[in-house]
């Protein structure tokens, strides 16, 4: 028995809805400069929300501030999630046909909370996978071989070489590899369907 297991954001979420990095309007639209937003906001706390360790609302009222921006942290966090959104048709519909064969489809990702659920239940993941594992439930991310472990251990499956995993960034993909899993790199929809050919 195989499993199909992928990373979520570079594979089935691939960035703006207009194509390129979420952040791309993010001066123009909300007056925050990208670099200001990473050197205050995901540089110093992003680990430990990643991680289930701070939650990242309260991290950005704590902090707000810092960026005198205008619009508050709760529009900040809708214009995030719905310009990081745009879903891979292509990846979905190999998905949707894995499945449909009787097979089982699972998301491992790096995510806080509250991304977690708009993923899921707004952009309607919960459609297309049995389930999705991510970082701030496990308290670990990739590629501590901590997250790897997590997550078997809530597969439907006991081998890690009865996963098949594809993710966008090679370090996580050796780590899964390393631990065991048949990871391969992904950087379009054609790798995927290539893996589930092989499976």
């Amino acid at each position: 028995m195989t499993v199909l297991v992928l990373d979520v954001d570079g594979v089935v979420v691939r960035g703006h809805p207009e194509g390129g990095r979420w952040d791309r309007n993010l001066t123009r639209d909300l007056g925050i400069a990208a670099e200001t937003l990473q050197a205050r906001f995901f540089r110093p706390y992003w680990r430990a929300i990643a991680v289930g360790e701070a939650d990242m609302r309260q991290v950005l009222d704590g902090m707000w501030h810092e960026l005198a921006c205008t619009a508050s942290p709760s529009t900040f966090v809708d214009y995030w999630f719905a310009s990081d959104s745009q879903l891979d048709a292509d990846v979905l519909a190999e998905v949707d046909q894995w499945r449909a064969r009787g097979n089982q489809a699972f998301l491992a990702t790096v995510q806080e909370h509250h991304r977690a659920k708009y993923l899921w239940e707004t952009l309607g993941l919960q459609r297309h996978f049995d389930a999705m594992h991510y970082s701030a439930e496990l308290g670990a991310a990739k590629p501590d071989v901590l997250f790897y472990e997590g997550i078997q251990a809530k597969l439907p499956v006991r081998m890690p070489g009865e996963v098949l995993f594809l993710d966008d960034s090679l370090r996580n993909v050796e780590a899964a590899s390393a631990f065991g899993w048949r990871a391969r790199h992904f950087t379009c929809a054609a790798d995927l369907r290539d893996a589930l050919a092989d499976a």
